[in-house]
């Protein structure tokens, strides 16, 4: 029997996957359903896959962003989401937008909603802090493309540090980023495109999903595609009260 009914839809953003839903289509949750996690894991358990659940305010949108792995480029998620409420007429347009997240207000100006700054950049001897995240970088004779995953694999788990939160591999103009768990990650994250604008002054950068990342004057744009309006049944017959978690 079909308990509850949650409408959203899902972008698409450089290979993160941000999922938008209205805080009042959360806010009843049928008896055993966690809602957050159920929204987090389906379909199939995105990796990649963030929530953001927001509602309007007259002088603020409060939000609040998930994720499976870990949020990372929560300002570029922010904006694409206050774009995303504009192309569908569901927030007004206004020289700029006060999101309260995590008990904190950001405000991003209307013209600078497609693009984000790169961080700064210090250089620590061995490693570099990048908005304060601390990032080890290895160079490696690896080829870094799909076909050697394994190796790639292998010469990750070998680099990887706890005390850093993200390890970049290098190969002339290859790289790939690994969170401190280890996990390759498919798409850019800012503060690894930062600091490869920073090192080696590239201004094309091409991602481990064969995106190519384009940064002009030290700024990243980041274009959003729609992947589907959706409708999702909490059935409380249904035996997978968290989604289908992939582990």
């Amino acid at each position: 029997m079909i308990v509850k009914v949650v409408n959203g839809f899902d972008i698409h953003i450089y290979g993160q996957v941000l999922r938008i839903i209205e805080f009042d289509e959360m806010k009843v949750s049928p008896d055993g359903f966690d809602l957050n996690q159920l929204l987090l894991n389906e379909p199939r358990g995105n990796k990649y896959m963030n929530l953001l659940t927001f509602k309007e305010t007259p002088s603020l949108i409060h939000v609040t962003l998930a994720s499976v792995t870990g949020v990372e480029n929560e300002d570029i998620l922010l904006k694409v989401c206050l774009r995303a409420l504009l192309d569908r007429h569901r927030i007004k347009t206004e020289s700029e937008y006060s999101i309260k997240i995590n008990g904190s207000v950001k405000t991003f100006k209307h013209q600078e909603l497609n693009t984000t700054a790169l961080f700064e950049v210090k250089h620590n001897g061995t490693d570099y802090t990048i908005n304060h995240k601390r990032i080890k970088t290895v160079e490696t004779d690896l080829q870094l493309e799909i076909h050697n995953i394994s190796a790639i694999k292998e010469e990750i788990n070998k680099q990887t540090d706890s005390n850093y939160d993200y390890l970049v591999l290098e190969h002339d103009t290859q790289h790939i980023a690994a969170n401190r768990n280890g996990d390759i990650l498919a798409h850019p994250v800012l503060e690894v495109l930062s600091l490869l604008n920073h090192k080696f002054e590239w201004h094309e950068i091409s991602i481990f999903n064969g995106a190519d990342i384009s940064i002009q004057d030290g700024r990243l744009g980041h274009p959003y595609h729609l992947i589907s309006n959706s409708q999702f049944y909490v059935d409380d017959t249904d035996i997978y009260q968290q989604g289908f978690v992939i582990k």
